[in-house]
């Protein structure tokens, strides 16, 4: 992932490719890997927050916005595969992130 020092998650519509596919730093797991999911789709979330983020999208200086600690996500796989799963905190955030992105919003 280009920019990987700075940049956290990315969607596919950020440069300039028309899909719902993400890609983003998984800590969920016992080690950090990058994860890429295709038709991600938030399904259930709990435990609003108020924070600030930045974006390689946006100039500038962070923006404050609502995450979730806790989601439950929908999506396939680079195999095509359905998987259903819950993220929480660090990841469960750039997740949300990515999929604003998919879904046309910025923060």
């Amino acid at each position: 992932m280009a920019h990987k020092e700075s940049c956290v998650g990315m969607a596919a519509n950020m440069i300039g490719v028309r899909k719902r596919i993400i890609a983003f730093l998984d800590e969920s797991g016992r080690s950090t890997t990058y994860t890429v999911m295709l038709n991600p789709e938030i399904i259930k979330k709990d435990g609003a927050y108020d924070t600030e983020e930045g974006c390689l999208s946006l100039l500038g200086v962070p923006r404050p916005c609502k995450r979730y600690k806790t989601i439950k996500v929908q999506y396939q796989t680079t195999e095509m595969q359905m998987r259903t799963k819950t993220y929480t905190g660090w990841t469960a955030q750039i997740i949300q992130h990515e999929v604003d992105h998919c879904n046309g919003v910025l923060i």
